[in-house]
C-alpha cells in the first residue's frame, strides 16, 4: 500500500503542471482554482499512509495521538491545541481510518492550515483486486478552503498486459476562502508500466495515467481536462515524462500540453492558438 499512496501525492499535479498559463498566456484562474482542489485530494491518500503507521508528520503540528479501537488498553484521548487523533477501527467492516485535526485552524508541518476530518474506510488491503478505498472529508478545511465529497480508488486487478491498474473516482465540491464554489469531477485510470512486482521498492515505479477532469465554477472559471496519450511517470523522476493533455478552460482556446518523449527534465510545451511555448522544468 505504501508505494501506492506515495506515488499519489507526485501525480497530484498531473492535470494542473501548468498554473503559469493563468498570468502568461490568458486572464483565466481555472488552473489555480482546480489546483487547490485536486491536489487537496489527492494529499488525503498520503495523509492516510502516514496515519496508519501513527505518523502524520508532514500534515500535523504538535503531538499525534492514536486511538486502536482494537486494542481495549487504549482508552483515553488526549487533545491539545493543533494536534491530530487518529481513530483505527480494524473491528468495523469495511476498516476505517479517522484523521481529526479539531474544529480550528492547525498550522501543519507542510505549510497547510487543516481542521475537521478526514475518514477512509478499506474493504481489504491496496494489492488485492476488487479492494476499494474511500476518503472521505467532513466539516474538512485547507487553508480555509472547505472540501466535501469523495474519492474512490478501486483496484481492478492485472490489465491484458498482465500490469496492475486501478480507477480513480473524484466527485467533489469546493468552497473557497475566495467565495468560488467548485463542483469537480475527475475520473482516472492509473496502471502500472514498471516496477509492480518490487511492492517494498517504490522508486522503480513507472505507470501511466489517462483520463478526464471537469470542474464548474460559481463566480470563476472553469475547464475541461483530457489526457490525449497517456501521461507517464517515474516515481525516480518526480516529474510527467511523456504523453499529451489537452485543457480547454470556459470561453477560451484549447491549450495542448506535451510533455515530451521520456527524458527527466521537467521541461513540457504549451501549444495555443498554433503557437507553441516551451515551459523549461
Amino acid at each position: 500500500m505504501k508505494k501506492f499512496l506515495f506515488i499519489s501525492c507526485i501525480v497530484s499535479s498531473v492535470f494542473f503542471l501548468n498554473s503559469c498559463l493563468k498570468n502568461k498566456y490568458d486572464k483565466s484562474n481555472a488552473p489555480r482554482t482546480n489546483a487547490i482542489v485536486e491536489n487537496a485530494f489527492d494529499e488525503m491518500t498520503n495523509m492516510t499512509d502516514q496515519a496508519i503507521t501513527g505518523n502524520m508528520i508532514f500534515y500535523k503540528s504538535g503531538k499525534v495521538t492514536v486511538y486502536d479501537l482494537a486494542n481495549a488498553e487504549n482508552t483515553v484521548i488526549e487533545k491539545a491545541a493543533c494536534s491530530v487523533i487518529i481513530t483505527i477501527d480494524t473491528l468495523s467492516s469495511p476498516k476505517t481510518v479517522t484523521i481529526d485535526w479539531g474544529n480550528t485552524n492547525c498550522d501543519c508541518n507542510d505549510g497547510k492550515q487543516r481542521r475537521g476530518k478526514i475518514i477512509t474506510t478499506f474493504t481489504g488491503s491496496y494489492y488485492a483486486q476488487g479492494t476499494v478505498i474511500t476518503h472521505t472529508p467532513v466539516d474538512y478545511y485547507v487553508n480555509n478552503n472547505k472540501l466535501e465529497g469523495t474519492k474512490t480508488i478501486t483496484n481492478m486487478g492485472a490489465n491484458a498486459n498482465g500490469q496492475p491498474y486501478c480507477n480513480v473516482e473524484i466527485n467533489g465540491v469546493a468552497t473557497l476562502a475566495t467565495g468560488e464554489v467548485v463542483n469537480y469531477t475527475s475520473s482516472r485510470v492509473r496502471t502500472f508500466t514498471t516496477g509492480y512486482n518490487s511492492k517494498l521498492n517504490f522508486w522503480d515505479d513507472e505507470y501511466d495515467i489517462t483520463g478526464t477532469a471537469n470542474a464548474t465554477v460559481v463566480n470563476g472559471d472553469g475547464y475541461e481536462a483530457h489526457t490525449t496519450t497517456p501521461l507517464h511517470i517515474k516515481v525516480g523522476c518526480g516529474y510527467i515524462t511523456q504523453g499529451t493533455l489537452e485543457i480547454t478552460p470556459t470561453g477560451k482556446p484549447v491549450r495542448v500540453i506535451d510533455y515530451g518523449s521520456g527524458t527527466c527534465d521537467g521541461t513540457f510545451t504549451i501549444t495555443i492558438n498554433g503557437n507553441t511555448y516551451t515551459i523549461n522544468g
